[in-house]
């Protein structure tokens, strides 16, 4: 009776862990489609930061030194934060990965929990890199999603 009980348990947390990825999933293809325009916001503020700095360099208020390092520092910024698309194929890797291991079944529960915190990771990692109120809004919802998965596994073995 304890198996059987078991196992109807572990069933119910493999559906509400694919419902969860399925809800994952969705938010991934709603950030999709607004990659261009977070890309093109981020060229946008690094064109006004370097165009900034030529004109105090121009204008002798900064060492033309200076302003070429200020310039550099802007444009390794820009490439740290430009695209999220990696992001999400992280996330959508992460997520494949947990319902193969679902259909395996087994011990999952420690394999389960590192993706938990990988997907956490890469949810931070977006939500940091969000500069609209739309992403910040789908990293956010991304992150309770995966909380309440955290929740759920720490109750599988």
């Amino acid at each position: 009776q304890l198996q059987a009980t078991r196992q109807t348990e572990g069933a119910h947390l493999a559906q509400a862990l694919r419902s969860r990825t399925q809800q994952l999933r969705a938010l991934c293809e709603q950030a999709q489609p607004l990659i261009p325009r977070l890309v093109a916001q981020q060229r946008e503020r690094f064109l006004e930061k370097w165009q900034e700095a030529l004109q105090q360099a121009d204008n002798g208020n900064i060492p033309a030194e200076a302003a070429q390092d200020r310039a550099l520092t802007e444009a390794a910024a820009l490439a740290l934060r430009i695209d999220v698309a990696e992001e999400l194929d992280r996330i959508q890797v992460h997520l494949q990965t947990i319902d193969t291991l679902l259909e395996q079944g087994g011990a999952l529960g420690k394999r389960l929990d590192f993706l938990m915190q990988e997907l956490h990771r890469e949810a931070n990692t977006f939500g940091s890199k969000s500069s609209s109120l739309d992403t910040s809004h789908i990293g956010i919802d991304m992150k309770v999603l995966i909380e309440q998965m955290r929740e759920q596994v720490q109750n599988i073995e």
